[in-house]
């Protein structure tokens, strides 16, 4: 009798525990296919753009929904910005009846357009700007929003996964394209709450025109509930042997915050440029090991990098860079170079202005030389000249040395001068100076020396250059030193020859010690 009892009783239990589970399911499915319609109302009244989803199903066991071919398109443009062809939600069970989301996301090749147009926008900016605006929240103010009740608090994504996602990134006007292939995104544990453990996320793609080394990225994401933003803990970037470590926060939009805000801080200690050049599709021209530290801020649709580059030693092109320190600024287009100094050919340079990376970089720069050796520059010993000076350049393309254009002023020197023995070149001169009533009219022993007349060097050029290619003008120029002085103009072609023409005075005391008769100087000076 005591047995019937119990078998009843169990029998009974699990009659209850069936009624209940089916119950569940039951208002679970109710639940689910209630808000199915609403929330794509609410998701279209969030943004500029359409949204489009040609299937969604509701599923039983385990509860979820699947959609299919879900487009998302840019105002005006008939070209999808975002496609996906499969997403799968699943729900757990017990937190849907506390009404909180704990769910699992998988969507599978994903396919993503970013365009940017003339005016710096993006398409994103353009579908999401009712959002980073602020407008969204005043669309259709009287509809009831079908997430309150499922409020970030109460939302937990336990497992996401992206899988062979494409990326591409174009700008109107320009043929380069930004690409990641094969992108992949692993996330477990997503919380909005504050509470528990952190994140943790990993990201891995392919930019197949730059490399083809894939590239990973790897954190751990933890809420802040208090400052309305997500921390970014323990992050590292990796590509082959070289890795950033990266760290800081994201702040959410909020109360006088439209736009995803950022906090975010770089660094690698040790990048090899020569281990980084192998995995590049394009040579890199430079050897030796830089260190970077920067900053990410502004927005996620406005990104603003800072960074800073050190190394005590690099070969660039042939040449050795020591002391080698730039501090960049990215924007939008082109880099800004806030300042890059360097020590070369036992001197230094140190420049500013702008590039613009691309297939083929440009770049609009100042340039200040200090003290450059000629000896050090050109391979031969004994030349005692250096030069400094500020220039202005510009290049369609940095890579190629002569493809610079520009112009400045520069300085030169000093240039040793040959000493040439005159004394068989002065028989005029003794002619002139011998048996004169007046005495000598010219110095015959100054004549004896070239150093006597122009001296034994040229102390220093002064020029105003200007640069195209491998052709140099110097207009004008001028040069001398205690004994004379000269100016004009001068071209050097080709790095080789060198045409030009000018004036050439000897110092009036020159002049003096030279021609000591009054009449005769006079004559040859114009009255000086």
């Amino acid at each position: 009798m005591r047995k019937n009892k119990i078998a009843i009783v169990f029998v009974s239990l699990t009659a209850l525990f069936a009624v209940g589970i089916v119950s569940v399911f039951a208002y679970l499915s109710y639940r689910i296919r209630d808000i199915k319609t609403p929330l794509l109302a609410f998701l279209k009244s969030q943004i500029a753009g359409e949204l489009q989803i040609g299937d969604a199903e509701v599923t039983f066991m385990p509860p979820g929904i699947d959609l299919k071919d879900i487009k998302l398109f840019a105002p005006g443009d008939a070209q999808p910005s975002a496609s996906i062809g499969d997403a799968e939600l699943r729900f757990n069970l017990m937190p849907l009846v506390r009404k909180k989301i704990e769910a699992r996301l998988y969507i599978d090749k994903p396919e993503i357009l970013l365009t940017r147009g003339k005016d710096g926008k993006t398409n994103m900016e353009r579908i999401f700007a009712p959002l980073i605006s602020g407008e969204a929240g005043k669309k259709d103010q009287a509809a009831v929003n079908p997430l309150d009740e499922f409020w970030w608090k109460k939302i937990a994504v336990d497992r996401l996964r992206i899988e062979d996602a494409h990326f591409r990134a174009t700008q109107e006007g320009h043929a380069e394209v930004t690409e990641l292939k094969n992108l992949s995104v692993e996330a477990d544990h997503i919380r909005f709450d504050g509470g528990g453990k952190p994140a943790k996320l990993k990201i891995r793609y392919l930019m197949p025109q730059v490399s083809e080394q894939p590239m990973e990225l790897g954190t751990q994401l933890a809420f802040d509930e208090a400052g309305q933003g997500i921390r970014l803990n323990e992050g590292a970037f990796t590509w082959g042997d070289l890795r950033l470590d990266f760290g800081g926060q994201a702040l959410l939009p909020a109360a006088g915050r439209k736009d995803i805000a950022l906090d975010l801080n770089f660094a690698a200690q040790k990048i090899d440029l020569k281990k980084l050049g192998k995995m590049l599709k394009e040579p890199l021209p430079a050897d030796g090991v830089l260190a970077v530290k920067g900053t990410v801020t502004g927005t996620a649709f406005a990104p603003v990098i800072q960074a800073t580059l050190d190394s005590p030693a690099l070969t660039v092109s042939g040449k050795t860079l020591s002391a080698f320190h730039a501090e960049l600024l990215k924007k939008e287009k082109p880099i800004e170079i806030q300042t890059a100094t360097f020590g070369i050919y036992g001197g230094s340079v140190a420049i500013s202005g702008q590039a613009l990376p691309g297939p083929a970089t440009s770049a609009n720069v100042n340039v200040a030389l200090k003290s450059l050796s000629l000896a050090a520059a050109s391979g031969k010993k004994g030349n005692p000249a250096r030069l400094s000076g500020n220039l202005k350049l510009s290049s369609p393309n940095v890579a190629k040395p002569y493809s610079f254009s520009g112009g400045g002023n520069i300085s030169v020197g000093p240039f040793p001068l040959p000493v040439v023995d005159l004394k068989s070149k002065v028989k005029v001169a003794e002619i002139l100076a011998a048996g004169t009533a007046a005495g000598q009219m010219v110095n015959v022993g100054m004549l004896s020396s070239s150093a006597n007349v122009i001296g034994t060097q040229i102390d220093q050029v002064n020029a105003a250059v200007k640069i195209a290619g491998n052709n140099i003008t110097l207009a004008p120029f001028n040069m001398g030193n205690g004994h004379f002085t000269a100016s004009g103009n001068a071209t050097i072609a080709q790095q080789k020859s060198i045409n030009g023409g000018g004036t050439f005075n000897l110092n009036p005391g020159v002049t003096a010690r030279l021609i000591p008769d009054k009449m005769l100087r006079g004559a040859v000076t114009g009255g000086k």
